[in-house]
């Protein structure tokens, strides 16, 4: 129910001791570098402390957010002109309770957050909002905005502006809806049908084009670059004519798709699509991987074997610049391996489709597979920075 989905307030979490500082905006061009700050409410205690303040000057050409920077200045950095228009202020109590008559004392600590906090509560509150590109929303209220996310996530607006911006940890996923209308930009994810749709159009697009294609490795640098929209162009036209629709693909779908495959030049957020990129070899070769594990048919219900998958992978790869040849390396974080009947075999579990959630990531790894090496367990834990140790006791502690 798309209109019934907007009613977010309904899912909010209560707020119990936690105070979001938002960055002020003011006029010295400076604001980029200033950085929200959380604090956590430790405890309340009572107390007849009073705050007391000297004489402030105030300035009566500022107005609005720029007052609070502006109107107060100390005596001793006052010029002869503001002096004159010195105001007492009165001594204040740090606060009261409501409901209480005694004034208190409020404790605040500095939140350390740690990379991701949000990131399991983005992602949920991000799939509420799926966006099926063979049937487009009617409606332009479809996604949340940034706002209405950090809200959800009892997160600051500029924490979820950064994740989005960046497609950090856990937002990696969100897509911009597209709306040609309010340009009010929504978030929300893309469908997996349309997800599988798009790698395929974006692969055949690869296999068949006769464009001049630009190619990289993950340290190149970007000498030479191609046009993108081009390429976009015919990813459009070879979706539209493989799932037989009616609609066009719109650009930040597109874009989305085509996003982890390329290098490119940005300044700005990762939502806004570069006129230049390449193609970078490694990450074009992983989305042919996933490709086979959806689209292809093993011999073995139990799973691909070696040799079978990589000439199944190897028809699926465009031809890349120096005769390039994938590595079973690369399905590292996409597949595993295990011997069956005295033959190796690869199953699909990408690391992509786990839950973001430590406990119940384990779970769903024991659940695939009862053993597991620390090697073979790093790409399910990469993007949550955590070292060996730390997975090894992960590992241990779930473990039955």
């Amino acid at each position: 129910d798309e209109e019934g989905a907007n009613q977010y307030s309904s899912s909010f979490e209560p707020v119990a001791a936690r105070l979001i500082v938002e960055p002020c905006t003011s006029n010295t061009g400076n604001d980029s570098k200033r950085q929200a700050k959380t604090l956590d409410l430790v405890r309340v205690e009572t107390s007849n402390t009073y705050i007391v303040t000297p004489p402030m000057a105030i300035d009566n050409d500022c107005s609005g957010d720029q007052q609070g920077d502006s109107k107060r200045q100390k005596l001793s950095e006052t010029t002869p002109t503001i002096k004159q228009q010195l105001v007492t202020m009165p001594a204040r109590s740090i606060g009261v309770v409501p409901g209480e008559n005694s004034p208190s004392c409020f404790f605040l600590d500095p939140m350390v957050l740690p990379q991701g906090h949000f990131a399991n509560k983005l992602r949920t509150v991000l799939s509420q909002w799926v966006y099926n590109p063979l049937e487009p929303p009617s409606t332009s209220q479809f996604g949340y905005t940034t706002r209405e996310l950090a809200h959800i996530c009892r997160s600051s607006l500029s924490e979820i502006e950064y994740a989005l911006s960046n497609r950090v940890y856990g937002a990696e996923d969100a897509l911009v809806i597209p709306d040609g209308v309010n340009g009010v930009t929504r978030y929300g994810m893309l469908s997996e049908e349309g997800r599988q749709t798009v790698s395929m159009a974006i692969v055949s697009t690869l296999l068949e084009s006769d464009l001049d294609l630009e190619w990289t490795s993950s340290d190149n640098n970007m000498e030479k670059t191609m046009e993108l929209s081009p390429l976009m162009r015919e990813v459009r036209s070879n979706w539209q004519r493989e799932e037989g629709a009616d609609n066009e693909l719109a650009d930040e779908v597109v874009w989305h798709g085509l996003r982890p495959i390329v290098s490119y030049n940005s300044v700005c957020s990762k939502d806004e699509i570069p006129k230049q990129a390449q193609l970078i070899v490694e990450e074009v070769a992983k989305l042919a991987a996933h490709n086979v594990f959806l689209r292809g048919t093993p011999r073995s219900a139990s799973g691909w074997e070696e040799d079978e998958f990589v000439e199944a992978w190897s028809i699926r790869l465009p031809t890349m610049a120096d005769k390039y040849q994938a590595s079973m390396e690369l399905l590292s974080g996409i597949a595993i391996s295990e011997m069956v009947e005295d033959k190796l075999q690869w199953r699909y579990f990408p690391a992509s489709g786990l839950p973001l959630n430590l406990s119940l990531r384990i779970k769903s790894m024991l659940a695939m597979r009862s053993t597991w090496t620390v090697e073979e367990a790093k790409p399910y834990f990469e993007k949550m920075a955590l070292n060996e140790s730390e997975i090894v006791a992960l590992l241990k502690s779930h473990k039955k």
